[in-house]
């Protein structure tokens, strides 16, 4: 069956219209993801750059209530020296120290550090520091901290210092056994 060259033009014309119509849908959907492409990177930029902002704002706003809390520390310890002046008497300004690391230790509580538990502990290396081990003769001691030269400190249960401790170790026993003549 041949086609007459009319038919033949005018399939071929039909099948150009839809080829093009179809290039020209292809063209506008590609353009309409361009679009979106450019419209996320642009929205992620600013995503980016306002994330960055509320984060510093966020650390100066942290220092800023710091500093005001070591504010009110900083008067406590210039009251506690006025005192000390004042009165020559020693048992006035060791109030004053106590009263100063009380305040401290207080402020440091209440931003979620805490000190650490050493004396009569088992040594642990991931909080504990052995600067100095001591013998002993107690088997139920070895191993245990037996003194605290350096307080250690955690932050919302991660260790921000570790202690400096003393360790108690278990004497090595020497046996010494004179050997026997007549053993061969």
């Amino acid at each position: 069956m041949q086609e007459n060259p009319e038919e033949a033009a005018e399939s071929t014309q039909e099948s150009g219209e839809a080829l093009q119509q179809e290039l020209l849908e292809a063209q506008k959907t590609a353009h309409n993801y361009w679009d979106q492409l450019l419209r996320l990177q642009a929205d992620f930029s600013n995503f980016r750059k306002r994330s960055e902002k509320e984060k510093m704002e966020a650390m100066r706003l942290g220092k800023v209530i710091m500093i005001e809390k070591m504010i009110s520390l900083l008067d406590i310890m210039e009251e506690a020296l006025k005192h000390a002046h004042a009165k020559s008497d020693v048992e006035t300004l060791k109030q004053g120290f106590e009263m100063v690391i009380k305040e401290f230790s207080s402020l440091l509580k209440s931003e979620g550090a805490q000190s650490l538990k050493t004396v009569g502990e088992i040594f642990d290396p991931h909080l504990h520091e052995a600067v100095e081990q001591v013998e002993t003769d107690a088997e139920d001691n070895n191993n245990r901290v037996i003194a605290e030269i350096q307080k250690g400190y955690t932050l919302n249960d991660q260790l921000l210092r570790p202690a400096r401790v003393t360790v108690a170790k278990v004497k090595v026993k020497e046996n010494k056994e004179e050997p026997k003549e007549n053993e061969y």
